[in-house]
């Protein structure tokens, strides 16, 4: 039996409504591709979570409609143009497609021909079932079908992940936290090589169902949870010696605060899904809390890799400095005592201020909680003037998020608006000043296309500037919290975002 094709070349708006009308008038199936795949002018689209394209075609789009001529009588001389006459009626003034016909074949086995054993790095060999498994008996064979959930092993970022567990020897006995898990892939080699316990999660139910299926084809025990589902393996207690995320370079950046805190002291992280490229933004992003490097490169593709100190995990700063706060609050008090009105008190202050978080040594929180009583009762009477400092480490964004939604409780906003969602408190132990909020939007090539700038005026929550008139020359308190929203507009050709805060 043969399958008759018809392919139309059309514009990206009518793309999607031109397959409905197909499948309605009798195709058995419509698939929508680039009109110039493979050439020159080739145009991927890239999309982000919350950052999709709002518009799943391209320029030039190939429609192509697939016919049963034992069905639907596209067999017959006039039935091209008879479609094209109901399609007109549909609004779709179309010209003539071009035409293919398709033989019967088996598609089951054309399909599986398609994926081939990969092998990874010496041992690791990544076999669908349908193949035979390599005779080597040194082979680590992980049996994954392409199926409902991303990673075969074929992706240059899956690859690295995999190389690297392979390539490290010393994974007996260590916890692993596969985020991201997806087909379940990188938390299969990992018990396959040793690691034990291994936790899996990932945002997509289908991805859990697929990882699932996996793991008991393959053998191995792995917990496969998604993060709603208040999992003990995923509460804020629990800790791995290994934490793996291959996602993308955003996302990566938004979760680091997430990421991080599921290491133990001493634990590993290893990232991927970034472009050599965006390398030093996520570098910079981890940087508070460890040191990243790129431990391996692929097709224009990094992997990072870096360990939990015990100094950056509890102390984030150095020893040193820490001394020197130490001897610098002993001085203080003398100054204190000696300078009436103490001039110096709103320089030194903000340099020794502890942070309330709990990465300053609680030995130097204590002492700077009796520096603060004292100095309250001494300003009392000597008539202090407060200046809060402008300190941009004393602030941290704990999540910011971009949603394209339209429909919120409560709010009304415009079609071709979005809302942004920050979260920013001051860690300081004293007021700091109200920084501005800027928000870089960049395009698929993580190129910048427009920056939105906010000041404290736009950004501080409305009902908290009524409580506090003076709130631009007083600060925020210490350990205060700020949630805002609103609305932005995004430009069509948006596929990510960054929220850095900053004094003018």
């Amino acid at each position: 039996m043969s399958y008759r094709e018809l392919i139309f070349t059309v514009p990206a708006e009518i793309a999607e409504p031109l397959g409905d009308a197909l499948l309605e008038v009798g195709a058995l199936s419509v698939t929508v591709e680039d009109d110039a795949a493979g050439g020159y002018d080739e145009n991927p689209l890239y999309g982000e979570p919350g950052l999709s394209p709002e518009v799943q075609a391209w320029d030039r789009s190939s429609v192509t409609a697939l016919f049963n001529p034992e069905l639907d009588h596209s067999g017959d001389a006039d039935f091209v143009s008879t479609l094209l006459e109901s399609l007109k009626e549909s609004g779709f003034h179309l010209p003539i497609p071009q035409e293919r016909i398709v033989e019967e074949q088996d598609w089951v086995r054309l399909t599986q021909s398609q994926f081939a054993p990969i092998q990874i790095g010496e041992r690791i060999w990544v076999v669908p079932s349908w193949h035979e498994a390599p005779t080597d008996p040194q082979a680590i064979c992980l049996a994954v079908d392409p199926g409902l959930a991303f990673g075969t092993g074929s992706h240059p970022t899956t690859h690295l992940c995999l190389l690297w567990l392979e390539q490290n020897t010393n994974l007996q006995n260590q916890s692993l936290l596969d985020y991201g898990c997806g087909s379940g892939i990188l938390a299969i080699a990992a018990a396959k090589l040793g690691c034990n316990p291994v936790v899996g999660t990932d945002i997509d139910p289908q991805a859990m169902v697929a990882a699932n299926s996996n793991a008991e084809i393959n053998k191995v025990s792995i917990c496969f949870v998604l993060p709603n589902e208040n999992a003990p393996e995923l509460a804020a207690e629990t800790k791995y010696d290994i934490v793996m995320a291959n996602i993308l370079a955003n996302p990566l950046q938004v979760l680091a605060p997430a990421l991080v805190n599921k290491m133990r002291v001493g634990g590993r992280i290893i990232l991927s899904g970034v472009l050599a490229r965006q390398a030093d933004e996520v570098i910079a992003t981890y940087s508070q809390w460890l040191s990243l490097s790129v431990w391996k490169e692929s097709e224009g593709w990094v992997c990072l890799q870096g360990t939990l100190t015990e100094k950056k995990a509890h102390v984030p700063v150095p020893a040193q400095k820490k001394r020197l706060k130490f001897i610098l609050l002993s001085l203080l008090v003398v100054l204190l005592v000696v300078f009436g009105e103490h001039l110096s008190r709103n320089t030194l202050l903000p340099v020794l201020a502890t942070r309330i978080d709990g990465s300053s040594h609680p030995v130097a929180s204590t002492a700077f909680s009796v520096l603060q009583k004292f100095d309250e009762k001494l300003c009392s009477v000597l008539g202090c003037i407060n200046r809060p400092v402008s300190d941009f480490s004393a602030w941290q964004i704990t999540s910011a998020t971009l949603s394209t939604e339209n429909a919120r409780e409560g709010l009304k906003i415009a079609s071709n608006q979005s809302m942004v969602a920050v979260a920013l408190q001051n860690r300081l132990a004293i007021p700091v000043l109200f920084p501005h909020l800027e928000i870089f939007l960049t395009d698929a090539e993580e190129s910048e296309i427009q920056t939105i700038q906010f000041n404290p005026q736009a950004w501080v929550p409305q009902t908290w500037q009524d409580a506090h008139p003076q709130f631009l020359t007083r600060g925020a308190p210490s350990g205060e919290m700020y949630r805002l929203q609103f609305p932005i507009a995004l430009p069509p050709n948006t596929a990510g975002y960054r929220v850095r805060i900053f004094y003018p």
